[in-house]
């Protein structure tokens, strides 16, 4: 392998030509090719800045230990030692030379920073990870100039057990003192920190191992297996599913692992399809050290969704619009409930569609019988009247009384409600002729209400937050907008939908309403893009922020919007440094793809 002066005049004619001449290896020609794609400058080294340095202390202990024990090597020599996670972010740095050290914090070579390929190009860290083999990059191979001036030798690390990427051991040194000796190097520390990993296997991670290789053996479609340290994937999974995928079906696996009961997930994938996890835990003894997930794949729709489209979407229940099992069961349980004549309590957030479900399942079984709704939220206004409407509406017709927010009624009604309701109840299950639903917010904890009221009913029935259905926000988005919008023949484009879908919308059905009827306020005809959705929607995180987090975020991304994306330009422009605005980006997952 030579690196002489026709090293930099090929670089150079590629950049300005995007020709490869035939003397740039065939690794290090790819590697421009997915910079260039990815719009890194070859002039300017800007890595972004992580922060936080990995979830696995343990991992990162036994790294550190094994790179300071082969550091005695390097003593005295301008070679820097670096370990990376698979995201291409720094861990831990060795550098005996101080010297050389400052030359490497010029060009951000340091803990928290990213090196991926698409972060600053070309590179010994990026590229081993993107071809998950041992890469060496000297000089003008590097993609971005201020890093021409370093040879690196990176050496994936993978684990023993699962084969699955922890990381990159790099070694980087001048240009000039490089030689074929230093990947050799490289890949004899990244065996070693392989061979410590395996050591320290534990009786967790082997009966992790078994439970997944036995769901491999029966699998028709990806299967992961996670515990806090371990993520193995089979190659279904590597087949069917790009890297974006993988990424938020291991994000959503999140809600699950560490349950003690089994379960089922719904995720939102960014390609637009529809991944169903069903997970089954590990354990050994009575502690849950990880699960196993078996995934169905469903495939998207790439037609931007018509308002029109609501109605094949809604037509099991009148007025909803919901396709997920977590929904149709519900539904399906209340309309079983309802047949019964036994009482039930709706529990879930807010602005979930506790109210509409109800509502719907009145009309789909017993459309020309009466129906109340009752408010308890408003009982405070005069406790009095609240309390004779719902004693009328006891001795009224046959029918259904919905009971709102039945966890906000004033304290001073509890024990009048609560026996008022019991004896209706007992006249009600012996003469079936009058059906009592109940909503409530599944955080709200209170003594009264779990002793007096909660009795009342037959039975729960637990309505899922939107962020757990992604699904029924493609189904609920068309009605919306048929809804809002009657007289237009409004068109969402998939790319809207799938940020939608993503979105965690703490204030669920009723955010999402508010969110699509301020689009439409500013947008009136033709197909709502994904530039026309507000910032906060561009923010897929699923921890509910303070005002003070909400109206900053909201300023970060649209200082992205009006730079173009630019994270440096919008950074200058908001007053703080790009260190910061990485942080931040990343803290409140704002989508930069817009």
């Amino acid at each position: 392998m030579t690196h002489s002066h026709e090293g930099p005049r090929a670089r150079d004619a590629f950049i300005a030509s995007g020709v490869l001449d035939r003397s740039v290896r065939d690794v290090v020609g790819s590697s421009w090719k997915r910079s260039t794609q990815a719009g890194v400058s070859p002039t300017l080294v800007e890595p972004s800045y992580a922060g936080a340095l990995g979830k696995s202390q343990q991992l990162n202990a036994l790294v550190s230990r094994v790179m300071h024990r082969m550091a005695d090597g390097l003593a005295g020599e301008p070679v820097s030692m670096i370990f990376a996670d698979p995201t291409g972010r720094v861990i831990h740095r060795i550098c005996p030379d101080t010297t050389f050290g400052r030359r490497l914090e010029k060009v951000s070579l340091a803990p928290g920073f990213t090196y991926a390929e698409d972060s600053v190009g070309t590179n010994g860290i990026g590229t081993a990870l993107l071809t998950r083999t041992p890469t060496l990059i000297v000089g003008s191979e590097h993609f971005t100039e201020p890093l021409m001036a370093f040879a690196c030798a990176g050496a994936p690390v993978h684990h023993p057990i699962s084969g699955g990427l922890v990381g990159v051991l790099d070694l980087t040194c001048e240009a000039g003192v490089s030689n074929a000796l230093l990947l050799t190097y490289a890949r004899s520390i990244a065996e070693r920190i392989e061979d410590e990993i395996l050591a320290t296997v534990s009786v967790s991670e082997m009966t992790l191992l078994r439970d997944y290789l036995a769901a491999c053996r029966h699998a028709t479609g990806p299967v992961l297996a996670l515990s806090e340290d371990i993520v193995m994937m089979n190659h279904l999974a590597q087949q069917r599913l790009d890297a974006a995928d993988r990424t938020a079906l291991v994000a959503r696996t999140d809600d699950a692992v560490g349950e003690v009961l089994p379960r089922t997930l719904v995720a939102d994938l960014p390609s637009g399809a529809i991944a169903r996890l069903d997970y089954r835990p590990t354990s050994v003894g009575s502690a849950v050290v990880g699960g196993v997930f078996r995934v169905q794949i469903q495939e998207a729709s790439s037609r931007p969704l018509r308002s029109s489209d609501s109605r094949a979407l809604s037509a099991q229940l009148p007025g909803v619009a919901g396709t997920s099992p977590e929904w149709t069961r519900a539904g399906a349980q209340l309309r079983e409930s309802h047949r019964a004549g036994t009482w039930v309590l709706l529990v879930g957030e807010r602005g979930v569609g506790k109210h509409a479900l109800a509502r719907a399942v009145h009309v789909a079984e017993s459309p020309a019988r009466h129906l109340r709704v009752l408010d308890a939220e408003t009982a405070a206004l005069d406790p009095d009247e609240w309390f004779q409407h719902l004693e009328d509406e006891l001795v009224s017709e046959e029918g259904t009384l919905i009971i709102r927010h039945i966890d906000r009624l004033p304290a001073s009604l509890v024990g009048s409600v609560s026996s008022r309701l019991l004896e209706e109840s007992d006249r009600s299950h012996s003469a079936p002729a009058r059906w009592v639903v109940a909503t409530r917010e599944a955080s709200v904890v209170d003594d009264a209400l779990e002793s007096q009221i909660v009795p009342c009913f037959d039975r729960t029935i637990n309505v899922e937050p939107l962020r757990h259905r992604p699904d029924d926000i493609r189904a609920m988005i068309p009605a919306m907008l048929r809804t809002l919008s009657p007289s237009r023949d409004l068109q969402i484009s998939p790319r809207a939908v799938n940020q939608l879908a993503r979105h965690p919308w703490p204030g669920n059905a009723t955010q999402l309403r508010d969110v699509l009827r301020r689009v439409l306020a500013a947008k009136r005809t033709g197909t709502i893009e994904l530039a026309d959705l507000p910032p906060e929607c561009m923010a897929v995180g699923r921890r509910t922020l303070t005002p003070l987090e909400s109206l900053e975020r909201d300023a970060i991304t649209r200082a992205l919007a009006d730079h173009g994306g630019n994270k440096g330009k919008a950074a200058e422009h908001l007053g703080m440094s790009r260190a910061t605005i990485y942080r931040k980006i990343r803290g409140y997952n704002i989508d930069t793809r817009r």
